[in-house]
């Protein structure tokens, strides 16, 4: 378990924590793992999304921030090619971001209400979102 604005990995035989990784100053919203199995990348609801180094438990480079829309980050999913993640905001927008640079390469609009979930398809050519306005959206 974990505080709201940190994130634990656990072994899966006891729950002793093996690392806490602060740094987010709201709730840790989501975790995927990158390829490798060595990097994590969180999401909060402080609007930011954080590269982690497993073994280390330290921060890999800077926060990232979209510097035009600020809004808390729900959900991210990793695309199955390990060059994208996708996030759902409070705000109803989804954005896709380059694993590589950081940076928000696109943006979708259409949700009314926050986005609680986000996904892709196995072949990578498809997000799916859903939110708090009761709507799935492809």
């Amino acid at each position: 378990m974990s505080s709201q604005a940190s994130m634990k990995q656990e072994t899966t035989a006891d729950v002793t924590p093996i690392k806490v990784m602060g740094g987010h100053t709201d709730i840790v919203e989501s975790v995927v793992h990158l390829p490798g199995g060595r990097r994590i990348m969180t999401c909060s609801s402080d609007g930011s999304l954080r590269l982690w180094d497993l073994e280390s438990g330290a921060q890999i480079g800077d926060d990232w921030k979209d510097e035009q829309e600020k809004s808390g980050v729900h959900d991210i999913a990793l695309s199955p090619n390990g060059k994208t993640i996708v996030s759902g905001c409070w705000d109803g927008k989804v954005k896709l971001w380059d694993v590589e640079t950081g940076k928000v390469i696109k943006r979708w609009t259409g949700h009314t209400d926050g986005v609680t979930s986000v996904c892709w398809s196995a072949g990578g050519d498809r997000v799916v979102s859903g939110s708090w306005d009761g709507t799935a959206r492809v």
